[in-house]
């Protein structure tokens, strides 16, 4: 009898878990972020943010199949990498313009000499 109330509860705690809205919403907001900040130019970037999309896919699938608490998952691997993909977008512009003020900087025109 305990036996058919846990597998009841079991099933039932399954089915309850809501569908992650909130997550799958930042999750694509990441992702859009990401590529409008460049990612797609910059190759690692641009592996990230595709994992980024794929897990957004991919969690959608889980949540048409009511699979709720997978794709909720789903949906936080998916924000990660698409945050971690705009950070590396980010740093890449940021060492593009390090390099492009150094060389201004150390070219004999801006040095006074002629």
């Amino acid at each position: 009898m305990k036996i058919q109330f846990a597998v009841i509860a079991l099933i039932t705690g399954c089915a309850s878990y809501p569908a992650p809205t909130d997550h799958l919403a930042s999750a694509i907001a990441a992702t859009r972020g990401a590529q409008e900040a460049g990612a797609p130019r910059v190759p690692q970037a641009a592996l990230q943010l595709k994992l980024a999309q794929e897990g957004v896919e991919q969690a959608r699938a889980m949540i048409a199949n009511g699979e709720n608490e997978r794709a909720d998952f789903m949906t936080l691997r998916a924000y990660n990498d698409a945050e971690l993909a705009l950070a590396i977008a980010r740093e890449s512009a940021a060492r593009k313009r390090a390099d492009a003020a150094n060389a201004m900087a150390s070219s004999p025109e801006t040095n006074g000499v002629r």
